[in-house]
């Protein structure tokens, strides 16, 4: 039967991609499409017809990706990769207990591949170095 009514959570799965040569990196090339599908795949298989996985563009915390977000928990993991997908679909989603050491917060939001270019204006990316 069909899911039918408000899921009880949503996950979010940053499959963001940018170009190689950008300074920040990108989820869908660190693994998160096959972290996406997963999630999507163990869900139903666990019966999780309550919970609604979605493919998303940046969440942000680009440099710990591939990242996911667990609303409403508010659980964020950063470094995600195939093999703890069904950890966390058993873990968290399904007996509601975050899966610890893959949760990230402000620290990981904060990081950048700018550190230590404090002169910069804000928003302000340098250029690429030729190769």
């Amino acid at each position: 039967m069909a899911r039918a009514g408000k899921p009880r959570k949503h996950v979010f799965v940053c499959v963001n991609q940018r170009d190689e040569a950008h300074p920040r990196p990108s989820c869908l090339n660190r693994g998160g499409g096959d972290v996406f599908e997963l999630v999507r795949e163990f869900s139903g298989a666990h019966g999780l017809d309550d919970i609604k996985v979605v493919a998303s563009f940046c969440l942000e915390p680009c440099m710990v990706g591939p990242v996911m977000y667990v609303a409403p928990d508010d659980v964020w993991y950063g470094g995600v990769t195939v093999g703890d997908v069904e950890q966390i679909v058993e873990q968290h989603l399904r007996d509601e207990e975050p899966v610890e050491f893959l949760r990230i917060g402000e620290p990981e939001f904060e990081l950048s591949p700018l550190q230590g270019r404090d002169a910069l204006p804000p928003g302000m990316i340098p250029p690429i170095p030729p190769a």
